[in-house]
């Protein structure tokens, strides 16, 4: 099997179905000879954050001389990128290689694995074939069931509870708290994020049932200094830390993720994992991860956030208002999925720009431009509808002046769409 009858084979999983349950991914696992079981593992999972938590412990662990595997989703350059090695995707003659060996189960039964089951099982079997010291792995979706909760944790994140997904997970911060906290594990460490005192109560009694000791962030201190051109700068107050660090990832919502990332080198010392100040230092300075506050280009100046959520929609609004103080010269390209709050959203981030475009990504879950519109015509602003992504990315760039700026958000598939225009793929 080639790469090409390697997507083939893919493409045709259900990609947008949610299926309850951990069989799929374990029967995948065994027909793979259970490499999840080859490392110890990092499991990340929260409403949002997670992600750059990944980046973040990664590209330390890395830089402290171990091999590291990650795996993310989605993908937002390439469908490899979900899985990389020391910051490598998985090789297409891998990936391919890989796929063929979990064909048969892919391709019969009535219940067949999902595109998620599928990657997470080659992800894991990638890692063990490589001889990875330790993975630091994303959650996909809520914890409890998700094709991730196979792996051979030595710690557990949860960076945060919010709504989201609120179809799947429930409609309360209890409900999903419980579906989140479904990562613990016992005498494994969780270490905990914000969470309001719903969200604890949930999160407490489900470590307490499994015997998960709970960690916290809130014995990091770290301070936000001025930001340079293209980083955000922070000391630290911390034995055994850098006392400055400077992060790539400028915005300031990245400050919990931060205190994260750091609380969690702290539990991995104490799990045998040796990372000198150095080594945290340098991992942070070049760590990268698209998608999040990116600056994709400058003059007029194009920024690239997921915020796909009201909690992401606000803490975008906080970074714009922080790092692009001029609202006349502010425009904004929106799309939002149709499963999301959307009043929400539009009411989070279209009164800060100064003139909105709004759009439709390729996915099928994206809402109507027509129907978005209809959203933001609720707010004085000027705005513009349009039927793709790249339409709307082309009305904008040809309206703006050099010192004008132009942040692109809503969803990570119009990001991927907008970057996909922007390099010229």
């Amino acid at each position: 099997m080639d790469y090409a009858a390697a997507r083939s084979l893919l493409a045709r999983l259900p990609s947008i179905e949610v299926k309850p349950g951990l069989e799929r991914t374990r029967l995948l696992l065994e027909t793979l000879g259970h490499p999840e079981r080859g490392y110890p593992a990092i499991h990340v999972a929260g409403t949002n954050g997670k992600g750059s938590v990944v980046a973040i412990l990664a590209s330390i662990l890395n830089a402290a001389g171990y091999r590291v595997g990650r795996f993310t989703s989605p993908d937002l350059i390439d469908l490899r990128d979900r899985i990389a090695i020391d910051g490598e995707w998985i090789e297409e003659e891998r990936f391919a290689a890989l796929t063929e060996r979990i064909a048969p189960p892919l391709g019969s039964g009535a219940d067949r694995p999902t595109l998620f089951e599928a990657l997470t099982a080659i992800a894991l079997a990638h890692f063990a074939e490589e001889e990875v010291d330790i993975a630091v792995v994303e959650v996909g979706l809520g914890g409890r069931f998700d094709a991730t909760n196979v792996v051979d944790p030595i710690l557990t994140i949860l960076t945060n509870v919010d709504l989201d997904h609120t179809g799947i997970l429930g409609d309360t911060i209890a409900k999903i708290a419980w579906e989140k906290a479904g990562i613990a594990k016992p005498a494994v460490p969780l270490l905990v994020g914000r969470l309001d005192e719903e969200g604890w109560a949930v999160v407490r009694a489900e470590a307490e049932l499994v015997g998960a000791p709970i960690a916290h962030t809130d014995r990091i201190l770290i301070e936000r200094e001025a930001p340079e051109s293209e980083r955000a700068v922070y000391r630290i107050d911390r034995p055994r830390f850098p006392k400055r660090i400077r992060l790539p990832l400028i915005a300031p919502y990245q400050e919990d993720n931060l205190r994260t990332a750091l609380r969690a080198v702290e539990l991995l010392r104490e799990r045998g994992f040796p990372i000198d100040s150095e080594a945290i230092e340098e991992g942070i300075a070049t760590v990268s991860w698209p998608g999040r506050f990116e600056v994709i280009r400058r003059d007029p100046l194009v920024v690239l956030d997921g915020a796909h959520n009201v909690a992401g929609a606000l803490a975008l609004a906080d970074a714009v208002e922080a790092l692009l103080p001029e609202r006349s010269r502010r425009r904004l390209l929106l799309g939002i999925l149709s499963d999301k709050d959307v009043p929400g959203i539009v009411g989070a981030l279209v009164p800060l720009f100064s003139r909105v475009y709004v759009a439709g990504s390729s996915s099928p879950r994206s809402l109507a431009p027509e129907e978005l519109a209809r959203h933001v015509a609720g707010f004085p602003i000027p705005h513009e509808c349009y039927n793709s992504i790249e339409e709307g990315l082309e009305a904008a760039l040809g309206s703006m002046k050099p010192e004008d700026s132009l942040v692109v958000a809503g969803s990570l598939t119009v990001v991927k769409e907008a970057r996909r225009h922007l390099e010229g793929r």
